[in-house]
C-alpha cells in the first residue's frame, strides 16, 4: 500500500488534484480502518495515469468518468474527443490554406481586393477567419490573464475548499492547473502562468480574486506598444463619454461650449492617466 506522497512522485499528479478526482467519483480510494488514512494500490496507480493521459488530451473530467465507469469505451472516447480535436483544428485550416493561395513578392504587387472578395466568398461557405478586432480581442485576454474574478460554489472557509473551487474553475475553463502552495492566500500556475489568490466577501457571498505574480509573462508581444495604448485609451473614453455626457447635459442643460470641451479634455486627462499608469506595472 502506498501514501500519497508515493502517489504524487509515480504519477506526477499533486495531491491536490488526486483528492479532486477522488470527489469527481474518478478515483474510489481504500482507507486504512486504524487511521482512516488513504492507501492506495497499483490499480489506483494505473488509474490516476490513465486520468492524466486523457487529460492531456482535453478530455472533460465527466467523459473520463464515463470512461472509467465502462459506460463508454475507451476508443469510443478517444474517437469522440479526436472528432472534437478536429472540429477545433478546421477553423484554423481556412486561414492556414488560404496563406498558400497569397501570391505577391512585395506590398504594392498584392491584390488585397482579390484576396478579401475570396476570403468573403469562402466565409459565406463556411470557413472561419480571423476577424478585423482580433488584435483588440487579445489585449482583452492580455487583461484577463493579468486579473480575473469568478465566484465559487463554496465560501471557501479553509485552505482545502479554496483549493477544490480553484481546481474546479480550471476544469470548467479547460485550464492547467499545478497548486504550488494551498492556503487561505493560495499560489498557483495557470497554463504556466504563477498566480497568487485571495478571497472578498460581500452580502452575496464570496469572490475569489486572481493576480499574475509576473505581469511580463501576460503580455501579447505580437501587438505593437503603440496600437495597444490607442486600444486601452479608447476603451476607457469611449465608455466614460456615452455614459457621463447624456448625464451631464441633462443635469447642466445651459452648458456653454468651453464647458464642454473642459468636459472631454478631463475624460481625456483621466483617460491617459490610466493608461500610462497600465504600461507602467
Amino acid at each position: 500500500m502506498l501514501n500519497i506522497k508515493f502517489v504524487e512522485e509515480l504519477t506526477g499528479i499533486t495531491k491536490q488534484n488526486i483528492r479532486y478526482y477522488e470527489k469527481k467519483g474518478l478515483l474510489s480510494v481504500k482507507r486504512n480502518t486504524e487511521n482512516s488514512y488513504r492507501e492506495y494500490d497499483d490499480k489506483d496507480i494505473y488509474t490516476l495515469k490513465v486520468i492524466k493521459l486523457l487529460r492531456k488530451l482535453d478530455m472533460p473530467i465527466e467523459e473520463i468518468r464515463k470512461v472509467l465507469g465502462e459506460e463508454i469505451s475507451l476508443s469510443d472516447a478517444i474517437s469522440k474527443q479526436k472528432a472534437h480535436l478536429e472540429k477545433e483544428k478546421e477553423k484554423l485550416q481556412a486561414a492556414i490554406s488560404f496563406c498558400d493561395k497569397i501570391e505577391a513578392n512585395t506590398l504594392h504587387s498584392f491584390d488585397v481586393d482579390k484576396y478579401l472578395a475570396t476570403i468573403e466568398v469562402e466565409e459565406k461557405n463556411g470557413s472561419v477567419f480571423a476577424d478585423i478586432f482580433l488584435d483588440f480581442k487579445k489585449l482583452a485576454k492580455e487583461d484577463e490573464l493579468r486579473k480575473f474574478t469568478f465566484r465559487p460554489d463554496t465560501m471557501c472557509m479553509n485552505p482545502a475548499e479554496f483549493t477544490e473551487e480553484l481546481l474546479k474553475y480550471a476544469e470548467k475553463n479547460h485550464l492547467s492547473i499545478f497548486i504550488t502552495k494551498e492556503s487561505m492566500y493560495p499560489e498557483f500556475e495557470l497554463n504556466g502562468i504563477e498566480y497568487m489568490a485571495y478571497r472578498e466577501l460581500g452580502r452575496f457571498g464570496a469572490n475569489i480574486i486572481c493576480k499574475a505574480k509576473n505581469t511580463n509573462k501576460t503580455h501579447t508581444e505580437d501587438i505593437p506598444k503603440g496600437r495597444k495604448i490607442l486600444y486601452l485609451f479608447l476603451k476607457v473614453l469611449f465608455p466614460t463619454l456615452i455614459i457621463l455626457l447624456p448625464a451631464y447635459f441633462m443635469f447642466m442643460p445651459r452648458t456653454t461650449k468651453t464647458e464642454i470641451f473642459l468636459f472631454i479634455y478631463i475624460s481625456i486627462l483621466l483617460g491617459s492617466l490610466f493608461v500610462y499608469n497600465r504600461f507602467k506595472k
